[in-house]
């Protein structure tokens, strides 16, 4: 059950409190910042960080900003929950989206999984090596780097308004699937991966430690399994644990588990590991050095929409 506000839609049938949040945001905004940080570490760390995942890039519509990750040099991997954006941003150069494929099982409830989609450009990206996604089962356990133009912040205060716009990475253990711990209705799938913002002090605290926010939505989540950084997952929702501030210590990210998703990303995409694999080889022939890749999530303007999620 959700009701409509001039804000966007609140989900009450969760719990008692609790609301889940999508990425959405204004487009109105100033470029700015983007994913909640530390307090007590140095926001320019994060944002070098985020200058090595150059496969994410911006998508924008008339409405709404988001991200995305190129696995292919026409093809894009995002969110379904976005407005259908028209443009993509890598670095300097915008490109025409030409086609956007939500996955057919997506129903528009971000809590029921599914939340993922392909756009295809209308020309290819140049210079830069699509970025792969990983296939197995080994995520658990595993550190993800978050990339994202959303919304900044700190795990004090929560994400703040109007401070989209620059990329940023954040570090995570990816703590389980979305079926590892009871939920109140809805109940995310285990086709999503979880991490926990862990506040300094914490076990697991991770030194550039952080969380997406809303303007990251479609962002992906970045694993090193071994053979250079892959895609685990993109970004869908967080479960606001408290009720209070968005993005705060204690909050949740979930996003779609890409190994899930293989057979259709290989079916609707065109050889992509090839092309991956060729873009990489050109890479590094003519600049003399290889590509990592990067993650992100996103924004709209017309409306606020969130829906924040308790999770106990």
């Amino acid at each position: 059950m959700s009701t409509a506000t001039d804000k966007g839609t609140v989900f009450v049938g969760i719990a008692a409190t609790a609301t889940v949040a999508a990425f959405f945001l204004f487009l109105s905004v100033p470029a700015a910042e983007g994913i909640v940080i530390r307090h007590d570490v140095a926001d320019q760390e994060y944002v070098d960080l985020g200058a090595e995942f150059s496969t994410v890039g911006r998508l924008t519509s008339s409405t709404s900003l988001g991200s995305g990750v190129l696995i292919h040099p026409f093809w894009v991997l995002t969110a379904a929950h976005l407005t259908t954006p028209n443009q993509f941003a890598l670095g300097d150069q915008v490109y025409t989206v030409g086609e956007f494929h939500r996955h057919p099982d997506w129903d528009g409830q971000v809590t029921n999984g599914d939340d993922l989609a392909l756009e295809k450009l209308s020309e290819p990206v140049s210079g830069i090596a699509p970025s792969n996604w990983y296939t197995g089962h080994g995520e658990l356990g595993e550190i993800g780097i978050s990339v994202g133009f959303g919304n900044t912040g700190t795990g004090l205060t929560g994400q703040q308004s109007r401070t989209t716009g620059t990329r940023r990475a954040a570090e995570n253990t990816l703590e389980r699937l979305g079926s590892g711990a009871p939920h109140t209705p809805p109940r995310p799938p285990d086709d999503t991966l979880e991490y926990l913002f862990n506040e300094p002090g914490d076990g697991n605290v991770r030194a550039l430690e952080g969380m997406a926010a809303q303007g990251d939505s479609g962002g992906p989540i970045f694993v090193d399994f071994g053979e250079g950084y892959e895609i685990a997952g993109i970004h869908s929702f967080i479960w606001n644990m408290d009720g209070g501030s968005l993005a705060t210590y204690g909050d949740v990210v979930v996003s779609a588990r890409v190994a899930v998703y293989d057979e259709w990303i290989t079916a609707t995409v065109p050889e992509p590991r090839m092309w991956s694999l060729l873009a990489g080889l050109i890479v590094l022939g003519i600049a003399g050095f290889r590509c990592r890749g990067g993650a992100t999530l996103t924004t709209r303007r017309v409306r606020l929409s969130s829906a924040i999620g308790r999770r106990r």
